[in-house]
């Protein structure tokens, strides 16, 4: 399974409550060119999930449309901010098992969820914060007799990130 974290971009401060607040012109095109960079990349979801916040769900949408996912977006509160990164990992876990072949599922969301789910999808104490439109792709791969949660020890593998900019950086 692939598993991308997306940061979403930046959203404004005019809105009456913080779930509310919506991308600005330069968030919603920060996420176009995101999604630009990672449909350049040959990048393709099964399945893209968002948090409940009004940014997170314009992000996942702008960069949906950029990579052509046709599916239905899915909304999960196990995604807010101050989520319960282990709720996420067992969803990703019984969601994995439901679809078929290699999946590729992005999550789009905020800090300090994001580099929670980083940390403990590879393995460690902490991840450094994603920034605002950031994606970072971990493989999780099929378990096996020696590796029996898929990567190294159980851990997923870090392969990628990408900005807005569409730099790429290896990992």
């Amino acid at each position: 399974m692939r598993v991308t974290l997306i940061r979403h971009a930046e959203a404004g401060d005019d809105a009456p409550s913080d779930e509310a607040r919506s991308l600005t012109t330069r968030g919603r095109e920060d996420a176009r060119r995101l999604g630009h960079a990672l449909a350049r990349r040959g990048v393709e979801f099964s399945l893209v999930v968002s948090s409940p916040l009004v940014r997170a769900v314009q992000t996942a949408e702008i960069v949906a449309a950029e990579i052509s996912y046709r599916e239905r977006l899915s909304v999960t509160d196990l995604l807010v901010p101050e989520g319960a990164p282990s709720g996420v990992i067992a969803w990703l876990k019984t969601v994995g098992q439901k679809l078929e072949g290699s999946p590729s599922i992005a999550l789009v969301a905020h800090e300090p969820i994001l580099s929670a789910i980083a940390a403990l999808l590879i393995g460690k104490a902490r991840y450094p914060p994603l920034k605002k439109t950031e994606a970072l792709r971990i493989r999780i791969g099929a378990p096996s007799d020696a590796h029996p949660g898929g990567g190294p020890q159980g851990r997923g593998i870090l392969r990628w990130r990408v900005d807005a900019r569409g730099q790429r950086e290896r990992l």
